[in-house]
């Protein structure tokens, strides 16, 4: 015969598991809107069954409390940190390809093109009838001169910095990682202590994947955990986190420029050991990726610095060379500079350019990758080598600074020395300048309007893709996230339903008790009292 007190024990079984998994619903409920927490749940089994006498079968002694269980799916997991590190890398170049966009202002009314517009404008006013001997008007060409240098040195110390900018959060990318990594180490240790009894550490758990997921906008990463809890982290197949300990990137300044438009005192990613680090995807790919590519499909700010140069370059030196073929108003100040730039002179290389390749492109690209921080322009049939300056050196040269008479507007000596033009406002040579406006042949991209209408056109289908893809991206995180939200997220509706479902079953259960009380009663105060 069962204990008198048997029915006691399976009312109480089911009273506890009740109770319990009340408390962990409202658990759920009170984390609802927690950042990273994952709906738990009490897996419970029926207790081992006690065998009757007398072949009469097995009665059942209640409920046991298994385990409190995390709903997660860790393929779902995956695919999320994977999305987020695509994301977070093309996030950040669309972002900065917005900046530079807004850097160069085009199309605008205040813009590249525009300032040209306004110092061609002055030119051709220069070139009129008698115009050329006319102060106002060589005032004018000398303002709209300035305001172009102005212009062209504004752009370029504004990608610079920007790209010095990019180099500072570069350091910030890598100390979250390093903060990321710590911390991820030390929730290791912690949930390794805490489930060396059998137990689930499932809160530490949340707090661990949120930083692992935010680890993955970062870099990308490769996580693995084994049968016996150990957590690791890599980037690349080089260990991040190992368990208990973790290692360290590190930034160290560059000591030699990697092309010359870059500060050679850029930081470079290392670990702490020394060694190379190199990484895929991610925030920090896109960061480097835009501080530093200069050719490719992942070109960034050098890229633009490049162009903006070899513009000032050639543009500089093309308006000079057919500047010093003029005369001023002095008739004898041949041969000088309009505007000035280092590393001025010219050498016709024509014989050796020629023997490069077939189209003026080829011939230009094998010339500079033979002879870096130089480059070439054409002349009618002859090419000329020069230094690439960088756009923030060019400016006004002193001789027109000092006297608008320098301007050489005239292609004839007014001033009483053979050749004699006779006629003191002789505006050719300025005219010569003006028509360089329309000179298709001044770059490969065409005439200097061209050269900017094509860098920008470059420029908005590289900010257009990168922009496209972020949205794309981002459409497939959230369906990735919302897959992983109906497994893992808490849903207040079915939480409310389970609070009623399990109130429900811990008052039967208490009513049970108090039934048995009853009966328990009876047997004790109401039987054996005849005669009393």
């Amino acid at each position: 015969m069962r204990s008198t007190f048997f029915g006691f024990n399976i009312a109480r079984s089911g009273l506890f598991a009740s109770q319990r998994a009340l408390d962990i619903t409202g658990h759920n409920i009170s984390n609802a809107n927690t950042p990273g927490y994952t709906r738990q749940r009490l897996n419970v089994t029926s207790s081992n069954p006690m065998t009757l006498p007398g072949g009469q079968g097995m009665i059942g002694t209640g409920v046991d409390t298994h385990s409190i269980q995390q709903m997660r799916d860790q393929f779902l997991d995956f695919k999320y940190r994977q999305e987020n590190t695509t994301s977070g890398q093309w996030d950040t170049r669309a972002g900065s390809l917005q900046q530079i966009e807004a850097i160069l202002n085009e199309p605008s009314d205040s813009g590249i093109r525009q300032v040209m517009d306004e110092f061609y404008t002055a030119l051709q006013e220069l070139s009129k009838g008698n115009n050329a001997d006319n102060l106002t008007v060589r005032a004018q060409v000398r303002q709209r001169g300035i305001a172009l240098s102005n212009t062209l040195n504004h752009m370029y110390t504004q990608l610079k910095d920007m790209q010095k900018n990019m180099d500072f959060e570069v350091k910030t990318t890598v100390d979250q990682i390093n903060g990321y990594a710590e911390q991820i180490a030390n929730l290791n240790k912690q949930i390794f202590q805490f489930e060396l009894d059998g137990s689930h550490a499932n809160d530490l758990r949340d707090q661990r994947n949120l930083l692992v997921d935010q680890l993955s906008e970062l870099v990308d990463i490769e996580v693995q955990e084994s049968t016996d809890g150990k957590f690791k982290i890599a980037i690349n197949g080089i260990g991040l986190v190992s368990h208990f300990n973790h290692e360290k990137l590190v930034t160290v300044k560059r000591t030699t420029e990697k092309n010359y438009v870059d500060n050679k005192d850029l930081l470079d990613v290392k670990w702490e050991n020394g060694s190379s680090f190199s990484c895929r995807s991610g925030k920090l790919k896109g960061i480097l990726d835009m501080r530093d590519n200069m050719n490719g499909n992942e070109k960034g700010i050098p890229y633009y610095m490049d162009q903006l140069n070899k513009f000032t370059t050639v543009f500089a030196a093309r308006f000079n060379q057919q500047h010093r073929l003029g005369y001023g108003l002095s008739g004898a100040d041949d041969g000088i500079d309009f505007f000035n730039y280092p590393n001025g002179a010219l050498n016709d290389v024509t014989a050796a350019v020629n023997a490069l390749g077939t189209s003026d492109e080829e011939k230009i690209a094998k010339f500079e990758a033979a002879n870096s921080g130089m480059t070439v322009f054409k002349v009618g049939t002859s090419w000329y080598e020069t230094s690439i300056i960088n756009a923030d050196q060019i400016n006004i040269s002193t001789a027109i600074e000092s006297n608008l008479n320098n301007i050489a507007a005239a292609l004839s000596n007014s001033g009483g020395a053979p050749p004699l033009s006779g006629l003191p406002g002789d505006g050719s040579n300025a005219l010569a300048l003006l028509d360089m406006r329309h000179d298709v042949g001044m770059f490969t991209w065409g005439s200097p309007d061209d050269y900017f209408k094509s860098l920008i056109s470059n420029l908005g289908v590289d900010a257009q893709e990168a922009i496209r893809m972020t949205d794309n991206q981002q459409v497939l995180l959230n369906q990735i996230n919302n897959s992983r939200q109906s497994i893992s997220g808490v849903s207040l509706d079915e939480e409310m339903a389970n609070m009623v479902k399990f109130q429900h079953s811990y008052n039967a259960s208490a009513r049970m008790i108090t039934t048995i009380d009853e009966m328990l009663d009876k047997i004790i105060n109401g039987m054996g009292v005849v005669g009393r």
